[in-house]
């Protein structure tokens, strides 16, 4: 029907909205073309557009990858990144992407450019370089519409205008970095389908908002104070030969002898009929300009898609607002993006890359990229021990072999980095020795040590536990030991430093847990060890100290993670302790004699303990403990 206009959408007759009345409903969306200069000029001016285009792409290869591989084969590997600059020059093209459109070519040699690219052909040393370009420095050949093509939907070539001529590159030596992706929804050109938009399209908007608001208050701060001087008849006095030379001379004055004096002079004047000089001074309240620069701010944050913390450097806003939820959401989307985005770039690069490191692709040979959020010392620590706690929970069920147990506990150790050197280590030794049989062999008859309680408290077989129990699972008061097995060497050191008697080698030893709550002794689980026998060595040296305990016992303190993450279980298991902390030690002596304890330098031999001793706790131990 003519004269008739139909609106899709909410109308309300009363209020007035989305009819005429409306003023949104004239609003509409404009796309605006930008060329190649404006967006340079952008990126290069403005440090809001800089820093929006530039952390992803920096996020996404400031940790690089970690490979899982032989340790020769990575070395191999990474000395060729290295060589060619892979990982800047993966971050260039990424910034090129976000800006329009970017590309890295792969150079083989003396290759013919517009012929398919071999991997299976590239010699050592044979991918001779990467050259990053911009979209603009080349052109689209036809697209490649056989579906049955790897590259169906790139370029049958692109051409590259060089000393005036077109070379022509053929697609599988290209790997394209594009924009955001353009709905077809409208006839575009090739080019702008194939590359899709810069990340300029859809942020400039608020970037330009935001730099409006800081240089507008820029520039308010030179109106900060405003002195308005009032003075009688200045457009007669101006009007005069030396008029303006007198009325500068007069604020001139004014002003040195406030700044002399911290006294402002005026002319009063002579009367109703002749008044005097005025003098008023305005000052401009920032009363909720810096939330509007913030809220600014935070929208260009917000367009780039990059927590504010990350992006202005700035702590997290709100009530018990910490940023670790936005930071962690980015850090996912930045894996995101490595997958997507990443990863099948490098899927391009690498079977060419690996050849000419001198590495043949396997299934054996492959990476991860490795987390954004670094964990302290702390965090990794906890981390470890919970770990810990699975593994010698699982390995308490017995459900998994020995042999099996070992190699997959020894292959988290080496992809964690948990102990420097041990891939290498391990592959030194022979393999029964590395993946032990469960079956423990019989007793070796030249081990050393051979302290009397620890012997007689093995199997039958001749093979030492992990642990002795109690009588039986019933909730008791528990103690648990380890015998110190070179205690001779321990007490002949004690006695060079001047110690007249010491222990029994039979008493010395390090408790492991001193428990006055009762608790089931079977819950308190097993110790976590590769040795066969229970045993723990503490290796030579580390920290070490002789102190005195209370008041009369003399001790040899020395660190190890592996008693107090275990003493640790235990308490978290429902065992008590009497003191705050857990320092792992062996009593010495319990008569000091006239010996400087704080002069004494600490052993620094090796410790070597025996297995686990479950016991239940004596509290009249001291009474039976004898010196020599």
């Amino acid at each position: 029907m003519a004269g008739w206009r139909f609106f899709d959408g909410l109308m309300n007759l009363v209020s007035g909205a989305g009819t005429s009345v409306d003023k949104r409903t004239a609003g509409r969306f404009h796309y605006r073309c930008s060329d190649p200069t404006e967006i340079e000029a952008a990126y290069r001016t403005s440090w809001m557009m800089r820093k929006g285009i530039d952390l992803p792409p920096f996020d996404m290869t400031r940790g690089r990858r970690d490979w899982q591989a032989d340790e020769d084969a990575v070395d191999l590997i990474e000395a060729e990144e290295r060589r060619l600059g892979l990982w800047q020059k993966l971050n260039q093209a990424l910034v090129l992407g976000r800006l329009g459109g970017g590309l890295i070519v792969m150079g083989v040699g003396r290759d013919d450019p517009t012929t398919p690219l071999i991997a299976e052909r590239v010699a050592a040393r044979g991918l001779t370089y990467l050259h990053v370009m911009n979209r603009h420095q080349v052109s689209l050949g036809p697209a490649i519409t056989d579906p049955t093509d790897p590259l169906f939907g790139e370029p049958a070539y692109f051409e590259l205008a060089s000393a005036g001529r077109g070379v022509r590159i053929h697609p599988s030596r290209i790997i394209a970095f594009k924009g955001k992706r353009i709905p077809a929804l409208r006839g575009l050109s090739g080019d702008d389908w194939y590359w899709g938009d810069s990340e300029f399209v859809s942020v400039i908007d608020a970037v330009k908002n935001a730099e409006a608001a800081m240089n507008g208050f820029a520039s308010l701060i030179e109106e900060a104070k405003l002195d308005t001087v009032t003075i009688p008849n200045l457009t007669q006095t101006l009007a005069t030969a030396d008029g303006e030379a007198l009325v500068l001379k007069r604020v001139s004055v004014a002003n040195a002898i406030k700044s002399t004096h911290n006294t402002r002079i005026l002319d009063g004047g002579r009367g109703k009929d002749s008044p005097g000089e005025t003098w008023e001074t305005r000052q401009i309240s920032w009363n909720g300009m810096p939330d509007m620069i913030r809220t600014y701010a935070a929208a260009v944050a917000g367009a780039f898609d990059i927590p504010a913390t990350r992006f202005l450097g700035k702590s997290a806003d709100g009530m018990n607002a910490t940023g670790q939820g936005d930071e962690r959401n980015y850090n996912d989307k930045i894996g995101a993006d490595q997958e997507a985005t990443l990863r099948p770039a490098l899927d391009r690069i690498d079977p060419v890359l690996l050849r000419s490191a001198g590495v043949t692709p396997s299934a054996s040979v492959n990476y991860s990229f490795p987390p954004l959020a670094k964990m302290t010392d702390s965090e990794a620590a906890d981390v470890f021990y919970k770990r810990m706690q699975g593994v010698t929970a699982l390995q308490a069920t017995g459900s998994v072999p020995e042999p099996a147990f070992s190699k997959a506990v020894q292959h988290t150790a080496v992809e964690e980095g948990w102990l420097a050197g041990l891939d290498g280590a391990l592959a030194e030794m022979p393999e029964d020795e590395r993946f032990p049989s469960a079956i423990a062999e019989g007793p070796d008859d030249d081990a050393e040590g051979g302290d009397p309680v620890s012997q007689a408290a093995a199997g039958g077989d001749g093979s030492a536990p992990v642990r002795r129990a109690a009588n039986d699972a019933k909730p008791i008061p528990l103690y648990v030991q380890r015998k110190l097995l070179n205690a001779d060497e321990v007490i002949r050191w004690a006695k060079a430093q001047g110690f007249k008697t010491t222990l029994d080698a039979s008493d010395m030893h390090v408790t492991v847990l001193y428990s006055r709550q009762p608790v089931d002794p079977i819950k308190m689980g097993t110790t976590w060890s590769d040795d066969q026998k229970g045993n723990l060595s503490i290796k030579p040296g580390g920290p070490r100290a002789v102190e005195k305990l209370g008041e009369d016992a003399v001790v040899l303190l020395f660190a190890s993670d592996d008693l107090s993450w275990r003493h640790r279980s235990m308490v978290e298991a429902g065992a008590s302790h009497d003191f705050d902390e857990y320092q792992p030690h062996v009593t010495l002596t319990y008569d000091a004699g006239d010996v400087d304890v704080e002069a004494v330098k600490p052993f620094t031999g090796a410790l070597r303990f025996g297995p686990e001793l479950f016991e239940p706790l004596d509290l009249d131990w001291k009474s039976k403990i004898t010196e020599e």
